[in-house]
């Protein structure tokens, strides 16, 4: 009977609770020689973070990173880019195509930043699925805390005017 208890309590003990949802960080750096402002907002979660960046002579020029644990499968030997499937909530998945050097994987298309940030406004979980150098699939799990401070205060350090009044509503 004991090894019946033990047996059906193992698969139990491997599920694994996640982690409480924290707020996103931003920071704002000045270069000391030319003054040129440039911020991050970070979201992290089990040793994986999420950055969004942007540097003030580019305004508008917002990209995405996922910065992983793991080494991350190339893809494509030209271009260096990987299908990368996100997904907040219980939204659709969107498939896109990701820039990827070793362990980090980003994209910079406007639209797809867009819509990458909408989501992280709006949402408790992101999942990130893509593949290891070992060709094996896995998953990232982002609970989301508070972000909207974080990334209204990216946005207004070195966002465009398209995307401030997309995302947070013309401010």
């Amino acid at each position: 009977m004991f090894l019946i208890a033990l047996a059906l309590a193992a698969p139990l003990a491997a599920v694994q609770p996640e982690p409480a949802p924290q707020p996103m960080t931003v920071e704002i750096v000045r270069d000391a020689i030319t003054d040129r402002l440039s911020a991050t907002a970070t979201l992290r979660a089990n040793g994986e973070r999420i950055e969004l960046r942007c540097h003030a002579p580019a305004y508008g020029e917002v990209s995405v990173e996922y910065h992983s644990r793991r080494w991350l499968a190339r893809g494509n030997f030209l271009t260096g880019q990987q299908p990368v499937t996100y997904r907040f909530d219980d939204h659709a998945p969107v498939r896109r195509l990701w820039h990827v050097d070793e362990r980090v994987a980003g994209f910079d298309n406007p639209d797809a930043v867009i819509a990458f940030v909408d989501g992280l406004l709006g949402a408790r979980r992101l999942v990130l699925r893509t593949r290891d150098i070992e060709n094996r699939t896995f998953d990232a799990s982002f609970p989301i805390g508070e972000t909207r401070p974080a990334i209204a205060a990216l946005l207004q350090t070195c966002g465009s005017r398209r995307l401030n009044r997309r995302l947070l509503g013309g401010r």
